[in-house]
């Protein structure tokens, strides 16, 4: 799909009434909403590789998640992995009982694997699995059962959660879709939830979402434009904010984020146009790094700790690509 086609869809889409409707029902249509086990229990993989990195464990503890998206599947990885409650939150109403249901049961599949990725106890992940409770007649009682709790409409600035509450707080594939000062807030908000030692675990991606169905482009095509006219192909569902891999890092650090742990992956051919000149920069990504332009994978982890953070940080570390994050015809 021509990448202009896909961003006139969206647009019109976020202006009418039931616009998300009419999404979602495109989406169903398309077969992007089938779940997909394996790249989805990967991501959450990564993620409690991440707090295990930072010295930590998932298992006895809280996480709060930011963005739920269409399948429950970080929740139900965390809780095969020992986590005692997971409080997940989404602006969007894409999860529903049937696509939840759907996403566990493929998941059977994946068990041993699972285990095996980080080395669980497989005969402990089956039981855990088992007592899901897929006989549920409604959304809540279902993720109620592998102790996950969701809320739709949910507003991660204000979670409304007690102070000090949560071990960690995660997200996946989301922090691209959140505005710069919404991030800020929810940066502040989640440093006031998280215990002591608490930790922000996020990966996500920094690149052009549009390069995923058009070979034409490259992940940092969208960097020749100027705000005005991004806000005419990137706004409303296809919403992406553009910030580079140094500024997520000075936000969080702004926040009081102590930085543990930064790695980015750099998209090659990227890198080779910025080098080349092949690739036009609008003025306010003029100055940075060509490896921070190019990055299109961004893994962080953040602790809450009582550290006066430094005015600047060092660079990310690069993580070379291995496998191809591949995203959903609409959405990441």
């Amino acid at each position: 799909m021509k990448w202009q086609l896909k961003a006139g869809i969206l647009r019109h889409l976020s202006r009418w009434p039931g616009g998300k409707n009419a999404y979602l029902a495109i989406q169903r249509l398309l077969g992007t909403t089938r779940p997909q086990s394996r790249r989805d229990l990967t991501r959450a993989i990564e993620l409690v590789e991440l707090i295990r990195e930072a010295g930590q464990q998932v298992e006895g503890h809280r996480v709060f998640e930011i963005g739920t998206g269409w399948h429950p599947f970080t929740p139900l990885a965390l809780y095969l992995a020992g986590a005692d409650h997971i409080e997940t939150v989404d602006v969007n109403p894409w999860l529903s009982l049937s696509s939840a249901k759907s996403a566990v049961d493929s998941a059977e599949r994946d068990l041993e694997w699972y285990s095996e990725k980080l080395q669980l106890n497989q005969t402990a992940v089956r039981d855990r699995y088992e007592r899901i409770d897929f006989e549920a007649k409604n959304l809540d009682d279902f993720l109620a059962s592998f102790r996950c709790h969701y809320v739709y409409p949910g507003d991660a600035t204000a979670s409304g959660q007690p102070a000090d509450s949560f071990d960690f707080v995660v997200s996946s594939n989301v922090l691209e879709h959140i505005p710069e000062e919404i991030l800020r807030q929810i940066s502040r908000e989640s440093l006031r939830i998280l215990k002591p030692g608490g930790l922000a675990v996020h990966r996500f991606n920094p690149g052009d979402h549009y390069a995923n169905d058009d070979s034409r482009i490259s992940t940092g095509h969208f960097l020749r434009f100027s705000p005005d006219q991004w806000e005419h192909y990137g706004s409303g569902l296809a919403y992406h904010n553009r910030l580079r891999c140094s500024q997520y890092s000075k936000l969080f650090r702004e926040a009081g984020f102590l930085s543990l742990i930064e790695e980015t992956r750099v998209d090659p051919r990227v890198l080779e146009e910025i080098k080349a000149g092949s690739q036009p920069l609008a003025p306010e990504f003029a100055d940075l790094l060509p490896e921070d332009l190019a990055a299109d994978y961004m893994w962080t982890v953040g602790m809450k700790g009582h550290v006066e953070m430094p005015a600047t940080g060092a660079s990310p570390a690069t993580r070379t690509p291995t496998t191809q994050d591949v995203s959903e015809t609409f959405t990441s």
